[in-house]
């Protein structure tokens, strides 16, 4: 009897969320009509919790039972490669939601998982504190998206930007999924609203700031009110915004480790783009995980061939900037399906560049966080990603272009000089060829004197920063004259950025993780370009820029 009324009260808190609305049809009928459907079976390990459940009209919960539409002969192949890797298991590593594995794949709209993405989801469902460096736009959110669905509780996603917040959490009730964002921009009665899901168990994710937790900032009340929630995961987005060296660090983000104490300690799954072997450690000493094991993958991006330019002439001179832009102009024309992008290392020399364009008869628009509003600024990115029209193909851009955009088939990234570190090279010219087609990358190079400008950038942002402290200038300093001297180290230029990044060979494999890898991961197909870089082939490489001299028409 006990039971049943908690059922039953459970049962009216999931239909109060949902506003007794089917969460598939969005039909509003007869409350005794309505049914409350678990996203993760019973059977498969699946909670009464009201994160776990989900209304449903009579006709879309019928649709949703035959095992979430997976095919008899798939679900067959899954469960017997999960005992025979079970069999295997010799190290007692595989998690027990394993059964359950493919059946949250499918909740969040997937059949298979990217390369490098089990072993992540599987040291999350042991309990287990991770940080895991992947490049945008390569699944870093089902890491933990599926382990999430696995736990009970609820996932805290910190997030450095609103924008990024909102267009993950509409992506995860438009598949159903109880979530929700908390942050200043919500009114009192709303905010109330969604604090109270949280206390009743009813949501799967939420997602804030860490600014969210500092009692500075927010309501001592509300503070308290997401502490005594039941925390299955700390998930930290944007995790180089926790280097207390880096260009993005917030104050905010470097508390998460006291964070995660208010939370009761769960496991941390930290994600970023690029981060060195050196980022790395910082940002898990800050976290105060120093031994949490890493999950580098992907920082190989063997679709994109590298080539350094040698451009004479000071990087901010007019005759300089006119004579580069030539080059550019002729790169960016050759682009014969795709987009280009142009990075530049101040607005002053991106100013400089557009004009010198213009004069190419190419008129670029250029982006960077002085440019117009913020609307207008989301209009030019709405643009150039396919967003909005009139669409653009090509843009030059400082690194303001915004963290977490995606666009999968740039097929040109100049570098108009390399920039203050290996890790901000390695998400710049990673923006190309995110489609898994050839790309190139031209890096501009003039001997190594750019890297007195970044020094000088560097040392003016100190000074201008109270809070910033000696050794802060100094680790900045020393990344700069890193990257300028495997910019200008002979062998392999992809090899040597790749050392820097700790991105080793992955250790071989357990039969039963093989085995596992083999049925629930998709190998992607990289189409490679007909070289690797200007040290390993210089003759194409010549022929790739052969194009810069070639005169417009």
């Amino acid at each position: 009897m006990r039971e049943r009324d908690a059922w039953a009260a459970t049962r009216q808190t999931v239909l109060a969320r949902d506003g007794f609305h089917c969460q598939d049809c969005s039909d509003q009928i007869d409350r005794s009509e309505l049914d409350v459907h678990h996203l993760v079976p019973r059977a498969m390990g699946g909670t009464d919790e009201p994160s776990n459940l989900v209304t449903l009209c009579d006709g879309c919960h019928a649709r949703r039972h035959p095992n979430l539409q997976v095919s008899l002969s798939r679900r067959m192949i899954e469960r017997w490669a999960i005992r025979i890797a079970r069999l295997l298991d010799s190290e007692r590593e595989l998690p027990h939601q394993l059964p359950a594995i493919g059946t949250a794949l499918r909740l969040v709209g997937k059949s298979q998982f990217r390369e490098g993405q089990l072993d992540a989801v599987l040291a999350a469902l042991r309990g287990e504190s991770v940080l895991v460096v992947r490049p945008t736009g390569s699944g870093k959110s089902l890491c933990f998206q599926v382990p999430a669905l696995l736990t009970g509780g609820t996932t805290f996603v910190l997030s450095p930007l609103k924008a990024l917040m909102k267009d993950q959490v509409v992506e995860l009730q438009r598949l159903k999924l109880p979530s929700t964002f908390i942050n200043g921009d919500l009114g009192p009665t709303e905010k109330k609203a969604r604090y109270e899901l949280l206390e009743q168990g009813s949501l799967r994710f939420l997602y804030c700031t860490p600014e969210r937790f500092n009692p500075a900032r927010v309501l001592p009340e509300e503070v308290a009110r997401l502490a005594r929630a039941k925390a299955a995961f700390l998930v930290v987005d944007e995790a180089h915004c926790v280097d207390r060296w880096g260009r993005d660090f917030r104050p905010d983000y470097g508390r998460i480790a006291e964070i995660r104490t208010r939370l009761g300690n769960p496991p941390v799954l930290a994600f970023t783009a690029t981060a060195g072997a050196e980022a790395q450690t910082r940002i898990l000493a800050s976290l105060g995980l120093p031994t949490a094991r890493r999950l580098v993958s992907g920082a190989d991006r063997p679709n994109i061939a590298l080539v350094r330019h040698q451009a004479s002439g000071d990087v901010r001179s007019p005759g300089s900037v006119r004579t580069r832009a030539k080059t550019i102009a002729n790169l960016v024309r050759h682009v014969r399906t795709g987009k280009a992008m142009i990075f530049v290392p101040t607005v002053k020399i991106g100013e400089l560049l557009q004009s010198s364009l213009a004069l190419e008869e190419l008129d670029l628009p250029f982006y960077h966080s002085k440019f117009g509003t913020a609307n207008e600024r989301d209009v030019l990115i709405g643009r150039f990603t396919g967003r909005l029209e009139p669409a653009l193909d090509a843009i030059i851009c400082t690194n303001a272009f915004g963290m977490g955009i995606d666009v999968p088939n740039v097929r040109l990234v100049i570098n108009w000089q390399h920039p203050a570190s290996v890790e901000d090279y390695l998400q710049e010219f990673g923006r190309a060829g995110r489609d898994g087609k050839p790309a190139l990358a031209v890096l501009l190079t003039d001997g190594g004197r750019e890297t007195n400008l970044l020094k000088f950038m560097a040392r003016k942002t100190a000074g201008a920063s109270s809070g910033s402290s000696p050794t802060a200038l100094e680790t900045r300093l020393a990344e700069i004259d890193k990257i300028s001297a495997v910019v200008r180290r002979p062998g392999c230029f992809r090899r040597n950025l790749l050392d820097l990044l700790g991105a080793n060979r992955s250790p071989r494999s357990s039969l039963s993780k093989w085995l596992l890898e083999l049925v629930f991961t998709r190998r992607a197909r990289v189409a490679r370009p007909s070289f690797c870089c200007d040290f390993c082939d210089p003759k194409k490489a010549r022929s790739a820029l052969a194009v810069a001299s070639t005169p417009h028409a």
